[in-house]
């Protein structure tokens, strides 16, 4: 895991962003075009304002952070920030970043009645529209439908494209886990994902997560990742 760059004169913020997320390990599916958006914001110069929400374990963290990596790996500055942590933060902690060429602020929702949050991030998207740059957020709703936003916050919030993620059918995970199995240097036979789908929460955030400690699991025991396996994985936890 790495921070965002950090600015000249600016205090560094305790953001993570993990390295091993990028659009590759992301399964659009039904959400297509709101990832390919995504990806035009990250690499293409210009200013654009992109809004993505839906429910939690569709998404919206994992193309965040794979836009601000994929738009530094380019040669473009750009920061993730999640407002989960930020906004325990002074606010005075993003000055300076209409420096960047692309901001993506995740969870704007935890803003709400934060009214010194929101009129930083109003200041922010007017700076980085004047200078050129992108903004990216996501929340678990569409703009209009945070409450206790300022309405000059939901209007600029609108100003772009607003997609709403869709969660990915039982086949579409399936082949999420499969594909995220094959990243990871082995192979999730389609009966052991059925079985993770039907033991498990079936949010992705979830799934990968098990999976990840599976993959982990299974070095160390030296065993394949199979149902019987996985059962024994699950039932010690």
């Amino acid at each position: 895991m790495s921070g965002p760059q950090v600015l000249e004169g600016q205090l560094p913020l305790p953001m993570m962003v993990d390295q091993g997320i990028d659009f590759d390990g992301f399964l659009a599916a039904p959400n297509a075009a709101a990832v390919q958006a995504l990806r035009d914001a990250a690499l293409a110069p210009g200013t654009s304002v992109l809004f993505l929400h839906g429910a939690g374990g569709t998404g919206k963290s994992h193309l965040l952070q794979a836009a601000s990596r994929a738009a530094n790996a380019a040669q473009r500055r750009a920061v993730y920030l999640p407002m989960e942590q930020a906004v325990l933060l002074d606010p005075s902690a993003i000055e300076n970043f209409e420096r960047y060429q692309l901001v993506c602020v995740d969870d704007v929702q935890r803003t709400a009645g934060v009214e010194p949050w929101q009129r930083a991030l109003l200041t922010l998207i007017d700076a980085l529209k004047q200078k050129g740059g992108s903004f990216v957020a996501s929340a678990r709703g569409a703009p209009s439908s945070i409450k206790r936003l300022l309405p000059d916050l939901v209007s600029r919030l609108s100003w772009g494209p607003v997609y709403p993620l869709q969660p990915l059918s039982d086949a579409e995970k399936t082949e999420a886990l499969q594909q995220r199995a094959l990243r990871r240097g082995f192979e999730l036979p389609d009966d052991t994902a059925k079985f993770l789908l039907n033991r498990l929460q079936r949010d992705m955030s979830t799934l990968c997560a098990t999976l990840d400690a599976l993959d982990t699991a299974s070095l160390v025991a030296q065993r394949k990742v199979t149902v019987p396996f996985v059962k024994a994985f699950i039932e010690k936890r």
